[in-house]
């Protein structure tokens, strides 16, 4: 008969010096390789190619045209005879354009004759308009917001009628305070307030609505937690509602010195700069020097060292949003 013997334990491992047990060896980490960027591309292309259309257009309408004037800027072309290399040529001439400085100067003039009156006028139509006892405040705020969408043809002619020195309805209500016709379009006083004036009635609206939508994003716990210390609705106005209210002013600030620098359509259709350069902006002067003529290479050149004055003055405004020197 044959026995099986028992299985014998397993010798325990040999101690190292100290008596402590070896740590169990880790086991071996599993080695992920991530595939290439054009395996993943080809993984996704479907959406690729719902999005190429969009980059497509950006490169040909938004991105080439950028870097091409750019690269304009330190030439020298009129659109037919080829191209000659200038460097920093057409930057020097703009040292001594005195049409350029005149522009400016006309930009800077009618912007403060039209932001100041636009944004406080903005600013109560919003407040008026954000009351609760107010009845049809949806049609008013159509009403207002109406003239930004006005085609330009149309406010031509309106303000043509109004403005008129011989028959315009304003000299005609002058009239009958005995006070003489004005020339608000022919006369180098008047033509910057007139441009004033219709940038005022044009984009007063889209500021309100932008102050608008400041207003209702104010919390009301504010104004109970004002009136439970006893603050008045002035007090109220002006130590909570005007503070909330700073980017809101910055933002529509900063939107206004865009459309006054690059403004076009209201000067051109209003004054055409005129007379001689008077009511000439930077907008019309830089339409004229690219398209009357034919400048594109010094074009360029201006509207890029005005742009980076522009981005500079935005960055500065920009840091008053939620106080001074706030990097918010």
């Amino acid at each position: 008969m044959t026995t099986v013997s028992a299985p014998q334990p397993a010798a325990p491992a040999p101690r190292p010096a100290g008596g402590f047990s070896a740590p169990p060896p880790a086991p071996a980490a599993s080695v992920y390789q991530r595939p290439g960027l054009w395996l993943r591309m080809k993984k996704h292309r479907h959406f690729y190619f719902f999005v190429a259309p969009f980059f497509v257009l950006f490169g040909l309408f938004g991105l080439y045209p950028l870097v091409f004037s750019l690269f304009l800027s330190f030439v020298k072309w009129d659109g037919l005879t080829p191209m000659r290399w200038v460097g920093l040529g057409n930057f020097s001439v703009m040292l001594d354009d005195e049409i350029l400085l005149t522009s400016l100067w006309n930009t800077l003039v009618i912007g403060m004759l039209y932001i100041p009156p636009m944004l406080a006028l903005a600013f109560l139509l919003a407040l008026a308009l954000n009351t609760s006892w107010l009845r049809a405040r949806a049609i008013l705020r159509a009403s207002i917001f109406l003239p930004c969408v006005t085609p330009m043809v149309v406010i031509a002619i309106v303000f043509g009628l109004l403005l008129s020195a011989e028959h315009g309805l304003l000299n005609h209500a002058l009239s009958y305070v005995g006070l003489g016709p004005v020339a608000w379009l022919n006369s180098v006083e008047w033509s910057k307030p007139s441009i004033a004036l219709l940038v005022i009635w044009r984009w007063t609206g889209y500021n309100m609505v932008l102050m608008l939508a400041g207003l209702q994003g104010i919390s009301a716990d504010y104004y109970e937690a004002a009136s439970v210390d006893g603050a008045t609705r002035w007090r109220a106005m002006w130590h909570v509602t005007l503070p909330l209210m700073r980017p809101t002013f910055v933002f529509c600030m900063i939107l206004s010195l865009l459309g006054t620098v690059y403004m076009f359509d209201e000067v051109f259709v209003l004054t055409k700069g005129g007379p001689g350069t008077s009511s000439t902006n930077f907008g019309l002067y830089l339409f004229n020097l690219s398209f009357n003529d034919f400048r594109f290479g010094y074009a360029s050149c201006v509207a890029y060292t005005v742009s980076v004055g522009v981005l500079i003055v935005s960055l500065v405004l920009n840091r008053f949003r939620h106080g001074h020197g706030s990097d918010a």
